[in-house]
């Protein structure tokens, strides 16, 4: 399963979809077979358990920029995105207000993407800090996210532990 970034146009997305399905005239992909660990033990690539897995993943997209909220009706109507998930931090910056992710433009921007992706059948994923920023998501639908971040939770361990082995050689 894929989460493709930086993607502005219908254009771009249906690119990024053929390099993940297969090249097979049903699928109509541009990946060929490989020795990958997409099916078994990298020596089933090609075959036709391969060729369905290739034909499974899930293919989420950043909608982060601002011909990509510009272009979400034409995105969201591209047979093969599964997933979408609205990049305040870089939308904002897209439109000319960097570091305003939070600002009620951008904000709005986010809804509206929500907004359609459920109203076409497309999965909108969530990223939030922690289980009680869910609530508002929730009730307009979302059933997907992202529960934190790799960097924060190991900024928060390294933070914890330092503090504590601090503590415990005495130092202040």
């Amino acid at each position: 399963n894929l989460l493709f970034t930086d993607c502005r146009s219908a254009d771009e997305v249906r690119e990024c979809i053929a390099y993940v399905r297969p090249e097979t005239p049903e699928a109509g992909g541009n990946h060929g077979a490989a020795m990958r660990r997409s099916v078994g033990y990298v020596l089933e690539g090609g075959s036709p358990a391969w060729v369905e897995a290739m034909n499974q993943v899930v293919c989420a997209f950043m909608i982060e920029k601002k011909g990509a909220v510009e272009n979400i009706d034409e995105i969201l109507a591209i047979d093969g995105v599964d997933m979408v998930q609205f990049g305040p931090t870089d939308y904002s910056i897209s439109i000319g207000m960097p570091g305003q992710g939070r600002h009620e433009k951008v904000q709005e921007a986010h809804r509206q993407v929500i907004r359609k992706a459920i109203e076409a059948g497309v999965r909108p994923r969530i990223e939030i800090g922690s289980y009680e920023q869910a609530k508002p998501y929730l009730d307009m639908g979302v059933r997907d996210f992202c529960i934190g971040w790799d960097l924060g939770t190991i900024f928060r361990w390294c933070k914890d532990e330092g503090a504590a082995m601090r503590e415990l050689l005495g130092i202040a």
